[in-house]
């Protein structure tokens, strides 16, 4: 059984999307502390309840973030759809509404164990949760060259096609975690989660670079990068011994790694108004074993792209016979299994709260940059936060990151017993959707909603 390699990855960021279901609370909870959960932030933040999340109701949760959508590549001409490689699209027109680089990533975290509560002289926390992330970068220069490389009234022309990738990783975690009061220095809490993790399945596409010199005569080629896939797949290859799918393969645990949290808390006894965090999570790393690799590197000559000239074909026909040929001249070939030690995508949050109104109104700024792979992201995000009574709280916010601007809302309804809640940290302005409820230009959401049982006084 053998399918496409793009094929393979556009069916994960579906399941990616559809499963999403996460213990994780959202950023506009940093400074709740009627959220439970709110310790995936910063481990240096106790409960004020103990309690037990039930898988299904625990938190929903829903997020994905692109700066693409179907409109940069289908385009609506006559009475039906076509890619914007049809004759009857211009390449200003398909090119010129496209972003540099065109990128997708769907993060998930479905829960299966979190418990909070109070022994040991702080807050422990016992989680056990699937970890997915998807990630996808297409420079605009590869459909740049798929537009105007194959004119044959060109008669030569160079194009350099730069971080090309594909990347998924999907582990299970099993994190204890604690925090507690520094006795020596009022107002001061600390905490650490310690993480066992368990490799499920991992693939990437790296091509560093791929150089194409084009003429009437011939292409020649020369890239350089790698591709390899955890154990559950293997790849497939045509009879040149180039990559041509991705073929199913005997299940097993891909690899093992460790994870560190590390939290800090202060409110200054002179100023209690004032709260001031920091927090580093994700410090670790995952080692996946014996790989089954493939390499892409030199100068070889290729023939050309055999796109069908049936403009009429369906789409995902056009597709995935795109995505064959796109295969080939990659030129992926097999190498020696290898190990590959994979960094964790370590987030750094800094903040600070302003209260005023004893608390029932407060002013929060949160600071978060993620490093590793694909690229650091880094967000700065405003908040204000209402509690006007001690069992409803909520927060309202508006952010800017390397990925644009945003606003969101999150209600917590936290009485005795029950920890009610639902909101949206990213609701960008200029999200349309087609008739189909596909992001027409882009998109980043996410959206969070569940029931957490929570007991004991606060």
């Amino acid at each position: 059984m053998k399918t496409s390699y793009i094929k393979i990855f556009a069916v994960v960021c579906t399941l990616g999307v559809a499963l999403m279901a996460s213990a994780q609370a959202p950023h506009s909870a940093y400074f709740l502390e009627g959220m439970v959960q709110r310790h995936e932030l910063n481990a240096a933040f106790g409960g004020e309840s103990n309690y037990v999340a039930i898988p299904g109701i625990a938190g929903l949760q829903a997020g994905v973030s692109s700066n693409f959508g179907l409109a940069n590549f289908v385009f609506q001409r006559n009475d039906g759809l076509v890619t914007g490689l049809s004759s009857q699209v211009s390449a200003d027109e398909f090119i010129g509404g496209m972003p540099a680089n065109n990128r997708l990533e769907i993060l998930a975290d479905i829960p299966v164990v979190s418990v909070g509560f109070r022994a040991l002289g702080g807050f422990n926390t016992i989680v056990i949760k699937e970890r997915s992330f998807v990630s996808a970068n297409v420079p605009s220069t590869l459909f740049e060259f798929l537009k105007v490389g194959d004119n044959t009234s060109i008669p030569s022309a160079q194009y350099n096609i730069e971080n090309l990738s594909l990347y998924t990783n999907n582990y299970v975690e099993l994190a204890l975690g604690h925090s507690r009061k520094l006795p020596a220095l009022e107002g001061f809490s600390y905490g650490a989660k310690v993480k066992l993790l368990a490799g499920l399945f991992a693939a990437e596409m790296n091509m560093k670079n791929i150089a194409i010199d084009f003429s009437a005569e011939k292409w020649m080629v020369e890239a350089q990068g790698e591709s390899f896939l955890s154990s559950g797949m293997q790849y497939t290859y045509d009879e040149n011994g180039v990559v041509s799918g991705i073929g199913i393969d005997k299940f097993r645990l891909g690899g093992f790694g460790f994870g560190v949290d590390l939290g800090a808390v202060y409110t200054p006894a002179a100023l209690p108004e004032l709260t001031v965090s920091l927090a580093l999570n994700d410090i670790g790393f995952i080692s996946w074993s014996q790989v089954n690799r493939a390499v892409s590197e030199g100068s070889y000559e290729f023939t050309g792209f055999d796109l069908s000239e049936d403009e009429s074909a369906p789409i995902d026909e056009q597709l995935e016979e795109l995505s064959d040929d796109v295969l080939d001249m990659l030129n992926l070939r097999e190498a020696a299994p290898e190990n590959h030690l994979r960094s964790l995508q370590t987030t750094l949050n800094v903040a600070a709260e302003y209260a005023i109104l004893q608390r029932k109104i407060s002013f929060g700024i949160l600071s978060s940059t993620r490093f590793g792979a694909p690229y650091t992201y880094a967000e700065g995000m405003a908040v204000v936060n209402f509690r006007p009574c001690d069992w409803f709280q909520a927060s309202i916010n508006g952010s800017i990151s390397n990925l644009g601007g945003a606003l969101g809302a999150l209600i917590n309804f936290c009485p005795n017993g029950i920890n009610i809640f639902a909101g949206c940290d990213y609701i960008s302005p200029n999200m349309k959707f087609s008739e189909e409820g596909i992001p027409l230009y882009g998109m980043r959401l996410n959206l969070r909603a569940g029931i957490i049982v929570a007991f004991g006084k606060k």
